[in-house]
């Protein structure tokens, strides 16, 4: 049984404020953003060419359908029963090189989950911010591209918001029971404690308590386009087409 701090190879799947763009006169794509982090700042694609020939996606930015998605409930659990914690979303992950809301920079878009192949990505994210709430809770806010020449149909529909839905995939070293004071962990999601009734009671109420799993040391490596996200709050703020 793992414990907070161990290591583990193994790897399980989880499906898992108003911005606005512009272009500098340096050409740079430039974000204004109520990010809790920085209020304003130039976002880096200089990698895009070397992403679009792993993705097989366009090269230039002025082909990309962007939108704002806050894709994750930091410290709520999503309809598929799984919390991202506050503490572990915003540790330093030393495999990837940084903090780990930041882990979806660079990675794909895809439709429907469709994301075993990278070939198939339908774009790919610029940045990821967390981002406070009004009612005081925290989002894991991206910032997603969708390739017009990959997919038009799918930016298109983005673009005039007939699918405004999308949902996250990460990779989980572990995961740990919700309810309180167990230390229960697990690499695939059979967590041996009564609480959990050894990987079949996650969802039930136990005294009081919903049982659920927190997921640590987490990758996240894609958001899809899908019409039911398992985060109901999972849903574009705004979307518009690149202008160069």
């Amino acid at each position: 049984m793992l414990k907070l701090g161990d290591a583990s190879f193994d790897t399980r799947v989880f499906e898992g404020r108003s911005c606005q763009t512009s272009r500098d006169s340096s050409g740079k794509l430039r974000v204004a953003s109520e990010n809790i982090l920085n209020k304003t700042k130039d976002l880096d694609v200089s990698w895009l060419p070397m992403a679009a020939e792993q993705y097989q996606i366009s090269a230039d930015i002025r082909d990309y359908i962007i939108n704002e998605i806050p894709i994750v409930t930091v410290g709520c659990p999503n309809r598929n029963l799984d919390e991202f914690p506050y503490d572990e979303v915003t540790s330093f992950n030393p495999e990837l090189g940084r903090l780990v809301y930041q882990t979806f920079i660079g990675k794909p878009t895809h439709m429907d989950h469709d994301n075993r192949d990278p070939r198939r990505a339908k774009g790919v994210h610029f940045d990821s911010s967390i981002q406070k709430t009004a009612d005081g809770r925290y989002k894991i806010v991206v910032l997603a591209g969708w390739d017009r020449t990959k997919d038009r149909d799918l930016a298109n529909s983005i673009l005039r918001r007939d699918r405004t839905g999308f949902s996250m995939g990460a990779l989980v070293s572990f995961t740990q029971c919700s309810y309180p004071g167990c230390d229960a962990t697990s690499p695939n999601g059979k967590i041996a404690c009564r609480h959990q009734e050894y990987g079949r009671g996650k969802g039930r109420i136990l005294e009081g308590h919903l049982i659920y799993e927190r997921c640590y040391r987490v990758n996240f490596i894609e958001t899809s386009s899908v019409a039911d996200p398992a985060d109901h709050t999972a849903h574009d703020r705004w979307v518009k087409p690149w202008v160069g």
